[in-house]
């Protein structure tokens, strides 16, 4: 489940970085296309190893932390009175259900190792 969702993160940065200098709302963007592009394809990257791996906890580090880096920027955007809905919001979103999926992931793993110590 989580290397899918990483997989369709990665997917949908890179369509995000590609419709923001092919298609842009307003000028084109070759800076987004580079980080969005490059965010996208190392994550579902990640994803992909990540289904191939026999421990694939550093793989999902990974993944938070380049979620956790496409967002920053829009959440700055907040904050400096910038911010719009479309790119900004739903990279939010997407960044942060990844970051929140595979968190879970994670506490969800440990708790199960603990309680298999146990016995």
């Amino acid at each position: 489940m989580a290397q899918k969702a990483m997989v369709g993160y990665g997917l949908a940065m890179i369509l995000i970085g590609a419709q923001s200098y092919f298609f842009p709302t307003g000028k084109p963007s070759i800076v987004s296309l580079i980080a969005a592009g490059s965010i996208g394809l190392i994550v579902a990257l990640l994803g992909f190893f990540a289904s191939k791996a026999e421990n694939p906890r550093w793989f999902y580090i990974a993944g938070i932390f380049f979620a956790f880096v496409g967002c920053s920027r829009f959440i700055g955007n907040i904050f400096s009175g910038k911010f719009t809905m479309y790119p900004g919001g739903l990279v939010i979103v997407l960044s942060l259900g990844l970051i929140a999926l595979l968190g879970l992931g994670h506490v969800s793993a440990m708790r199960k190792r603990k309680l298999e110590s146990a016995e």
